[in-house]
């Protein structure tokens, strides 16, 4: 996984615990007032994430920002606390396996949802990418809580994908 600086750190830390906050991820704007930036600085900051893979976005859709390192390992933010980390892990600790395959298959999804046609049904979708990452994981050694909570993360990140490509379609036809 790729570190990253102090800075960077908190930009991840504020569009995380934002989304958590409100259910959207921030606008460029949100960031900006927060951090006390120009624009161009948000634009070139979340570009920076986007290219080192500490965050991911749908382009061309508006609050489409997802940190996709794990939570643990954000630093605290003024704007809101994360959980509280247990005093045996500190910032270098090794993400799980769970977080791992959790990181593997949502770069997998974002590589292949943009080409996915939404117009039958997709829960099929979210169901055997689950199912794929809980078997892999109870394959690997590792339990049965851990899969199954590994598998609903993915199935999460497929169901928001769906509705965020969606939108995206909808709004396409609706330019026609």
């Amino acid at each position: 996984m790729a570190a990253f600086t102090a800075r960077q750190g908190e930009y991840l830390a504020f569009i995380h615990r934002y989304t958590q906050k409100f259910g959207v991820a921030p606008s460029f704007e949100d960031i900006g007032r927060h951090f006390g930036t120009t624009p161009p600085s948000v634009n070139n900051m979340i570009k920076t994430l986007c290219a080192r893979g500490l965050l991911s976005r749908l382009p061309g859709v508006a609050r489409s920002l997802r940190v996709t390192v794990p939570e643990w390992l954000l630093p605290e933010s003024e704007f809101g606390g994360g959980r509280e980390r247990s005093s045996a892990r500190s910032d270098t600790a090794v993400p799980s396996t769970a977080d791992v395959a959790v990181m593997a298959a949502t770069v997998v999804l974002d590589a292949v949802m943009p080409h996915v046609a939404f117009d039958g049904p997709t829960a099929g979708l979210a169901a055997a990418t689950a199912q794929a990452v809980h078997s892999s994981l109870r394959a690997a050694g590792a339990s049965s809580e851990e899969a199954m909570e590994a598998g609903r993360r993915v199935s999460e990140e497929v169901a928001l994908w769906v509705l965020r490509c969606r939108g995206v379609s909808a709004r396409r036809k609706r330019l026609r």
